[in-house]
């Protein structure tokens, strides 16, 4: 009996299995379709620019499957075309990622000309120094009074963008500098520092050239300057005078502060407008850069760099009278690594000087004129020892200069070059 029940038992098992597997058979296609589509829509959570395939990519995987199982299908496999699931992706910008702007109105300056805006200048680079590349904005279509400022450093974070795109101007009153002010707008101790945009900065150095202390010429230097018109003047206007009475070269060293305090002490007028207000200086810095911006009329020297490392200067241009005193163009001292291109410098005293301990300076596409032209010097003043090297000047143009390139040495010195 046990062997009857048990043949009956084993017919039926196998005939439910048999069963089984067709209807199994019959619905696995369509089951690895829905499975296939489930799995690409979870990339496409992944990938959202692929969201608008979502359908396309379904039908996909279904023929994918079918082709696999034997169907007419000749549709490429979705791997061909889709990205991989694992395929990265740039992470979705974060907040603070982008550098800060501080932009000077909205620090209380007014911009009309007439209101002293120094106090929002220096709000405004003390909020700007504490942010990494972040950019300090003068905007256009203003005037800005700032009297003597100095930006400095050394807690400031790189890589800071001042960016010019207004007018700057400098206060005509002699009582706004006091006492030891010797530059106007002053950088010191930072790095990667630009200057950049099209704006203006003017000294408005009329009233200070007025009353400089030196009325003769020096060593008739007036039978050098060329007349624009080619006419010999009678009185021609004064060159460039050097602050120091004594004889050639005429053309001054670099003074100390201490010296200026001095000079200042003995001649309260008129020596302290005979050195002071150089209009941008950058002091101890490295990787500065100046593009784009012009200086004018400033009371002497318009942009000195001194001991910085690392300095790009092109597009970049100073305009100021030919007759114009001490007003350098461009100051070089105890700097290196120095890139000067495609400028245009009108001024009058030097286009250029370098001073000692310059190094691997490189000026290329100059455009000079008027002015006294590229000098190298002075160099050595009492006895002491100057260095300068490799210093190239190239693809220069000059113009109605009193010289060309030129090195000019004190006697009784020590000088390299």
């Amino acid at each position: 009996m046990d062997v009857k029940m048990k043949g009956p038992s084993f017919r039926g098992l196998t005939f439910m299995l048999a069963v089984a597997f067709l209807v199994w058979s019959s619905s696995s296609e369509g089951c690895h379709g829905r499975a296939t589509g489930k799995h690409w829509r979870q990339n496409r959570e992944a990938l959202p620019a692929l969201s608008s395939k979502k359908g396309k990519t379904h039908n996909h995987g279904g023929a994918h499957k079918g082709n696999h199982h034997g169907g007419a299908s000749k549709t490429k496999p979705p791997s061909r075309k889709m990205p991989k699931p694992d395929v990265p992706r740039s992470p979705p910008p974060q907040k603070g990622s982008r550098s800060s702007t501080f932009n000077v109105l909205d620090f209380g300056a007014r911009g009309d000309g007439k209101t002293d805006d120094t106090k929002a200048f220096q709000d405004t680079w003390t909020a700007t120094c504490k942010v990494t590349a972040s950019t300090f904005i003068v905007p256009s279509k203003y005037v800005f009074l700032v009297g003597p400022i100095s930006f400095s450093g050394p807690y400031c974070q790189p890589n800071i963008v001042f960016q010019l795109d207004g007018k700057i101007i400098a206060p005509t009153d002699f009582k706004v500098w006091g006492r030891g002010l010797f530059q106007w707008l002053q950088f010191t101790k930072l790095m990667g520092l630009n200057i950049q945009g099209n704006g203006t900065i003017d000294g408005r150095g009329s009233v200070w050239w007025q009353v400089s202390p030196f009325d003769d010429t020096i060593d008739h230097e007036f039978k050098l300057l060329i007349p624009l018109n080619s006419s010999v003047q009678e009185k021609p206007p004064a060159p460039a005078r050097s602050e120091l009475v004594g004889k050639m070269p005429r053309i001054k060293p670099t003074v100390s502060d201490i010296e200026l305090v001095s000079l200042f002490v003995k001649h309260p007028l008129t020596r302290l407008c005979s050195f002071v207000v150089q209009a941008l200086r950058f002091y101890g810095s490295f990787n500065v850069t100046v593009t784009g911006i012009t200086i004018q009329n400033s009371p002497q020297c318009h942009l000195k760099f001194d001991n910085c490392i690392g300095v790009l200067v092109h597009d970049f241009s100073v305009s100021s009278p030919s007759d114009s005193p001490n007003t350098d163009g461009i100051h070089l001292q105890n700097s290196k690594d120095v890139l000067i291109h495609n400028t245009t410098l009108s001024c009058g005293d030097d286009c250029i000087s370098i001073q000692t301990g310059c190094s691997n300076v490189y000026v290329q596409n100059i455009n000079c004129g008027p002015g006294h032209g590229i000098s190298i010097g002075s160099l050595g003043k009492d006895n002491t020892k100057a260095c300068v090297s490799n210093i190239t000047v190239r693809d220069v143009i000059m113009h109605n200069t009193m010289n060309g390139v030129r090195i000019k040495t004190w006697q009784a010195s020590t000088i390299r070059l």
